[in-house]
């Protein structure tokens, strides 16, 4: 089971960046299994950089959080060796490639 509140904390880790830059972000949902859904909003919708803050700070710090299995976000349009790649080159979490 995934402590809701360690879920927040690490999520107010990346808020000040999205923030910074006129959007947020949410936690949507919660699997069973321990997938984490996030949305992004405002500006952050039609940002370019979307991929990259998902990929590095945002995933990252959800992905430390216990019982955490993936984080996953709906709005990113990558592919899975794209956004692996984009993981090793930000040092972030990796990302599965399969």
């Amino acid at each position: 089971m995934i402590d809701p509140h360690a879920l927040e904390v690490a999520l107010d880790r990346a808020r000040p960046l999205v923030l910074g830059h006129g959007g947020d972000i949410e936690i949507t949902d919660v699997t069973g299994e321990g997938v984490v859904h996030v949305a992004l909003s405002g500006a952050c919708r039609a940002c370019p950089n979307l991929a990259m803050t998902f990929i590095g700070p945002v995933r990252s710090y959800l992905m430390a959080v216990p019982g955490v299995s993936e984080v996953r976000c709906e709005q990113v349009k990558a592919g899975p060796r794209a956004l692996a790649r984009l993981a090793g080159l930000l040092h972030a979490h990796p990302y599965p490639a399969n």
